[in-house]
């Protein structure tokens, strides 16, 4: 009996490890790397000295896991608004043709004693760098870039710097960008890619339907940035993955809340009125959410590393469908341009008809 007992519970054990619906042997890495990323500088504002520092802090995590920089140096520089910023790449290279992209923005919106940006986005930023303890010596057929972005809180700054001047031979073959921002602070786990019907967004959703996941579809339209470059708003484009994707490049977004609130949807929970700034400290997720907050990174981290290791997943992502054109403003110009002349030559048309009863 006791033999029979022991069996079951190394099977349960197992099952658990294997599972991507029971993440909790996996919740190991957050909550300790988390109290100490934030610790580390609890004010990471777009171009502060804590920024700085914590750009430093991130170079010497990716020197520690022995991952090389994408670039001559680990951190890439940019000056906007009067001011700089600086992304640090982490390279994984497989001597493969195409790549994946994996992203977390490191800068927040800091309020003292309020706000140190634990869920956004502390959280994408600490499972960001245990994927990459995971993914380094994975060897697969495809190259790993691991992008930390300085500058995302006041327009995606570091994104469309790091692709504005990234090598055609990696834009051209990048397969899939990952965006990870605030995953930890919510009821609920979303994922987008985009709202038409493509292959690679078909083979994702397939891949979650084992994962405690949900898909965020097309009923969250959402604009309060004018500066993200796209004039297609909706709420999962609300991150740096609006860079890549407005480039036609495959996305997929993860972010945590609960979209059935009568508020944004970011940052809350079905009973409690937080609101993401004003109440994103660590004191406060632990309150509010407790280990939920911890599942859900864990259960972002088992989603990313099992798609990434599926057997299919390079082949699937291969085929660029979305087109950049239907995200450009002078395509909106043309559309109000023909509008605008149907409009002129139905008035003409109008007046001939009338004249012609007269």
């Amino acid at each position: 009996m006791k033999k029979i007992i022991l069996f079951f519970i190394v099977g349960l054990t197992i099952f658990i490890n294997l599972s991507g619906n029971l993440s909790f042997s996996k919740l190991s890495f957050c909550e300790e790397e988390l109290t100490t990323f934030v610790d580390s500088n609890s004010n990471r504002t777009a171009g502060s000295e804590g920024e700085k520092q914590t750009a430093n802090y991130l170079e010497e995590k990716l020197k520690e896991l022995s991952i090389s920089p994408l670039l001559e140096n680990y951190q890439q520089s940019f000056e906007y608004n009067k001011t700089s910023s600086q992304n640090v790449i982490g390279y994984v290279d497989n001597n493969a043709e195409n790549y994946v992209v994996i992203g977390a923005h490191y800068d927040n919106v800091y309020k003292l004693d309020v706000s140190s940006g634990t869920n956004d986005n502390a959280s994408g930023v600490v499972t960001s760098l245990n994927l990459a303890s995971t993914l380094k010596n994975s060897n697969l057929n495809f190259n790993i870039i691991f992008a930390y972005f300085g500058a995302e809180e006041i327009g995606l700054a570091g994104s469309n710097y790091f692709l504005d001047n990234l090598k055609s031979d990696i834009l051209d073959n990048i397969i899939l960008y990952i965006n990870l921002d605030s995953i930890g602070a919510g009821d609920y786990l979303y994922y987008y890619h985009y709202d038409a019907p493509t292959q690679y967004g078909n083979y994702i959703d397939n891949f979650a339907n084992d994962y405690m996941i949900t898909k965020l579809g097309t009923k969250r339209l959402y604009s309060n940035r004018n500066t993200l470059g796209i004039n297609y708003n909706h709420i999962g484009l609300n991150s740096d993955n609006a860079s890549f994707i407005k480039r036609g490049i495959n996305s997929l977004n993860f972010f945590a809340g609960n979209l059935d609130v009568a508020r944004l949807g970011f940052h809350e929970t079905e009973n409690n009125d937080t609101i993401m700034h004003n109440t994103d400290s660590l004191e406060t997720n632990t309150e509010v959410f407790g280990e939920r907050f911890y599942i859900n990174m864990a259960n972002v981290n088992n989603f990313v590393t099992d798609l990434l290791l599926s057997n299919d997943f390079a082949d699937a992502m291969k085929v660029r469908e979305i087109n950049p054109i239907l995200l450009t403003d002078w395509f909106l110009k043309v559309i109000a341009i023909i509008f605008v002349a149907l409009l002129a030559l139905g008035t003409v048309i109008f007046f001939k008809l009338k004249k012609s009863k007269i």
